[in-house]
């Protein structure tokens, strides 16, 4: 069939790869409006590439609350999730406690459990009609839309640790110090009665392992919340610094498309405002590939630009402990934390630069 438009009969189906956020929703999408809609996911179930972890969708870049924003565009919020207005964050030594008046991020679950954000997408899916083939796959120019998560072979960022049972309050630790997460991060969360505890690494991936057993010691140290139950989990991220809006006749959408934020990696929103955009160009019909460059270039392409730099100044201004980006963060609140993401003047100056040190840090990402 030649994708050169939207199929003429509502009975030719509308193909979709990858049954993540970013495709769901812009299978969600195209179903909603009549279309019928197939999905194809390598997995056997939609959220198996991910073992229960807990992950944030960020509520600091705009002035819309991430969950009103889905449910504008039609996904209700009918998985587990916790508000968190802030979190503790600390270097080893130094410890601050930012505090924000909205939520700053959504924790939510991932994985195969009911009540996980993948699981949840999946129901909608279905109700509004969309045919999901688990164990299937197809060549990418043979779909309309790909959304099948990172490339493998571009990763900026690895992620390793556990998730838990436990009886401890509510909790979202952040620990900044290069022997727990090489120019990266890692964190102790708890939400109602489940934990995880992770490193993310943006360098010497090889050393995941000692970098959690560091990470798990300084948190735990700090933070002793009994665990029941461990089970291992990990990830890796995918950013690309000009995104694959297309691949041949198919529109690219998520993670698939390098759409993660380089700074300290949350993409689930970014895969669902995506995957509706794709979703609703395949709808316009006409030239909807050119309608969803133009769309996706103009959503996300300062927010790209912004990762780069933002990337650049964690990276440099990392030196020593941490301590002056602790200072940073905690003084600047929410209104710096939105400024980050907006390409302000500060970014636009020091872009030229931000990109040569990207490309030569992150070649692999700029093939």
């Amino acid at each position: 069939m030649t994708l050169g438009a939207i199929p003429p009969r509502q009975d030719s189906a509308i193909t979709i790869l990858g049954a993540g956020p970013a495709g769901l929703a812009a299978a969600i999408t195209l179903a909603r409006a009549g279309q019928r809609v197939v999905v194809l996911e390598r997995g056997r179930d939609c959220g198996t590439r991910f073992r229960g972890d807990l992950q944030g969708i960020e509520n600091w870049s705009g002035e819309l609350d991430a969950l009103e924003e889905f449910r504008s565009i039609g996904i209700e919020a009918d998985f587990f999730f916790r508000p968190f207005y802030g979190a503790v964050h600390t270097n080893g030594r130094k410890v601050v406690n930012h505090r924000f008046e909205r939520p700053a991020f959504y924790l939510v679950k991932r994985g195969t459990a009911p009540d996980s954000l993948d699981q949840s997408l999946k129901r909608q899916a279905l109700d509004a009609g969309v045919t999901i083939r688990f164990k299937k796959s197809a060549p990418p120019r043979t779909a309309h839309i790909v959304a099948t998560g990172p490339d493998t072979k571009r990763v900026f960022a690895v992620d390793k640790g556990i998730v838990f049972q436990t009886d401890a309050e509510d909790l979202a630790a952040v620990l900044t110090h290069d022997a727990a997460g090489i120019k990266g991060y890692s964190y102790l969360l708890v939400a109602g009665g489940y934990g995880c505890l992770c490193t993310v690494l943006f360098d010497r991936f090889e050393q995941a392992r000692l970098c959690f057993d560091q990470a798990r010691r300084l948190l735990m140290d700090r933070y002793p919340v009994e665990m029941r139950n461990p089970r291992p989990v990990g990830g890796l991220g995918h950013f690309a610094p000009r995104p694959r809006w297309s691949l041949g006749p198919a529109l690219v959408a998520g993670e698939a498309a390098g759409l993660q934020d380089l700074l300290w990696g949350f993409g689930i929103r970014t895969a669902i405002r995506s995957g509706r955009l794709a979703g609703q160009a395949v709808l316009r019909g006409g030239d909807w590939r050119a309608f969803y460059r133009k769309h996706a270039a103009s959503a996300f392409h300062k927010w790209t630009k912004a990762g780069v730099v933002n990337r650049f100044l964690w990276e440099f201004l990392r030196a020593g402990d941490y301590g002056l980006l602790l200072e940073i963060l905690h003084r600047g609140g929410l209104p710096l934390l939105r400024s980050f993401y907006s390409y302000n003047a500060l970014q636009r100056l020091l872009y030229p630069v931000a990109v040569l040190a990207f490309r030569r840090r992150y070649p692999r990402l700029c093939a």
